[in-house]
């Protein structure tokens, strides 16, 4: 009976033990994983950025708008006498002074035309002079001398006439420039006022654009506009206001303003179109950064500056915008870092890596500890 008493007593002590030592396993388990998971927790992600420094720059409120460069002189050189083109001098490309001759037509009528007026002008002349000399003796009627005089008047303009059409036989250039076009041919037959070169000086030239009105108060003369081409774009080129139109468009409601251009090196050329931003004022300090790096919701701009390794949202206002700069106010100082790509990723107080390594150094001193700081290329590489 002892006996059986005591085996009783030792399988109760026994499975007493049994039942406290895996109670303990089981919450050795569970707090090990509640470890784990509170190790997880405090471990970050950090989010790859680039970023770039808040710089003060002069910035511009512009107008942007198109137009094709004009030579502002240019002419069609058309002959006034009728004949066959005998002389060509020049062609297409080749540059001309004022005056130079360009071609000649067949000018033998237009002397022989001369020879007889000349020859009329000196018969007229000798009849009064004669008739002069009669009627100082009063042997002729002083309406026959005024009738003589006339006709003496007549023959010096037909004359004048002559030699002005044998001048004009001979085709001159009217300006200094380039001939851009040439319309005839040597031994072909020309027409009275027929075209037969176009002349182009293309080292002032002017672009022709138009305003809508309410940009009237703007303009002045003498306004400064820049213009970039696609055939030059390593470049831009100045020009400003000439004229303004004093009227408005009442179908369009524009008005004309004419760009003045310096070419005295004669890179540009008439027709090349030309984009142009015409400065309205301009902020000579401004604190500036990239467009991009802007983020705009429902009418309200924010960017993300870095500070101790962290993204820190800030408000701003945008001021003038010039290509690729934006004019920013507000809590900001010249020489702060703000995101320029990757910034559609973050929020506030988010952990940055930054993969620009020469803006790296700036940020250097205020480093978070390195244990609580997981990359993107560290997550991959553990959970492959």
């Amino acid at each position: 009976m002892d006996t059986m008493q005591n085996l009783t007593q030792n399988l109760k002590k026994t499975l007493i033990l049994s039942t406290v030592i895996c109670t303990s396993l089981i919450l050795s388990a569970c707090g090990g994983a509640e470890a784990k998971k509170d190790d997880k927790k405090d471990k970050e992600f950090a989010i790859p950025v680039t970023v770039a420094s808040i710089e003060r720059n002069a910035i511009s409120s512009n107008f942007h708008t198109t137009a094709t460069l004009e030579s502002r002189n240019e002419a069609d050189i058309i002959t006034r006498v009728t004949g066959i083109v005998e002389e060509l001098n020049i062609e297409e490309g080749d540059y001309v002074e004022k005056g130079q001759i360009l071609a000649k037509i067949d000018a033998r009528r237009y002397q022989l035309s001369l020879n007889k007026a000349e020859a009329e002008l000196a018969g007229l002349e000798q009849e009064l002079n004669r008739l002069t000399l009669m009627a100082k003796k009063k042997l002729v009627s002083a309406q026959a001398s005024d009738k003589v005089k006339f006709q003496y008047k007549a023959a010096i303009a037909a004359r004048e006439l002559a030699a002005l059409d044998l001048q004009d036989s001979k085709i001159v250039a009217p300006i200094s420039g380039f001939i851009s076009q040439r319309y005839v041919k040597q031994g072909q037959f020309t027409q009275g006022y027929e075209k037969l070169f176009h002349i182009v000086d293309p080292s002032n030239l002017e672009a022709v654009v138009y305003l809508p009105e309410h940009q009237l108060s703007k303009i002045n003369i003498k306004q400064q506009a820049l213009l970039s081409f696609s055939a030059r774009q390593t470049k831009t080129y100045n020009a400003q206001v000439r004229s303004i139109s004093p009227i408005i468009d009442n179908r369009s409601g524009t008005f004309k303003v004419i760009l003045s251009i310096d070419n005295n090196h004669q890179e540009l050329k008439p027709g090349m179109f030309a984009q142009i931003a015409l400065t309205f004022d301009t902020h000579s300090n401004a604190l500036t950064i990239a467009s991009d790096a802007i983020i705009t919701l429902d009418n309200q701009s924010k960017i993300y500056l870095i500070k101790n390794k962290k993204a820190v949202e800030v408000d701003i206002v945008k001021g003038y915008v010039q290509e690729q700069l934006t004019e920013i106010i507000g809590d900001i100082d010249e020489g702060d870092l703000v995101v320029v790509n990757g910034q559609h990723n973050l929020k506030a107080d988010s952990i940055v890596e930054v993969l620009n390594k020469e803006m790296t150094t700036e940020l250097d001193d205020n480093l978070p500890e390195e244990d609580n700081l997981l990359t993107d290329k560290d997550t991959l590489v553990k959970t492959n």
